[in-house]
């Protein structure tokens, strides 16, 4: 038997900090083992196969609710293109989401989503600002051309 390379593994586990490597292996071995190299050939493969597709799963929806995020971002008239230090200054107001833009999970990017809609439905950022100054009379000042020097 070929010795057996864990990088593929160890690289896995390393992207997906909630997986316990005893775990992990127990449950593909039936409770066998908890050892990497005790594992054989199919359970190994079975193993990563499972763990690889998991996480570009992840990696697929992160990257969607990313991208929701940032498009209701820019509605708020936030530029979103190449101005990561503006958007991450935004979201990580704590009333917005309290931490930077791409150290948000996937549960994080909804519930921010949900509030950025709430946001645009009620008019935007600065809507209570704008109704404001509406109702503030403005006031008019009249100048002579005398009065005016050349």
């Amino acid at each position: 038997m070929a010795k057996r390379s864990y990088t593929k593994f160890y690289a896995l586990l390393r992207k997906n900090p909630r997986i316990d490597k005893d775990e992990i292996v127990l449950q593909f071995t039936d409770g066998r083992t908890s050892h990497l190299t005790q594992m054989t050939d199919a359970e190994y493969e079975e193993m990563v196969a499972t763990i690889e597709t998991a996480t570009n799963n992840s990696a697929d929806e992160l990257r969607r609710w990313r991208s929701s995020a940032l498009l209701r971002i820019g509605r708020l008239g936030i530029n979103t293109i190449d101005n990561w230090s503006g958007i991450n200054s935004f979201v990580s107001s704590p009333k917005i989401a309290g931490k930077r833009f791409y150290d948000l999970t996937v549960v994080e990017l909804q519930e921010l989503v949900r509030k950025l809609e709430m946001i645009i439905n009620k008019g935007g950022l600065h809507s209570g600002a704008d109704q404001e100054r509406k109702d503030v009379p403005m006031t008019v000042v009249h100048i002579r051309p005398s009065e005016v020097a050349s």
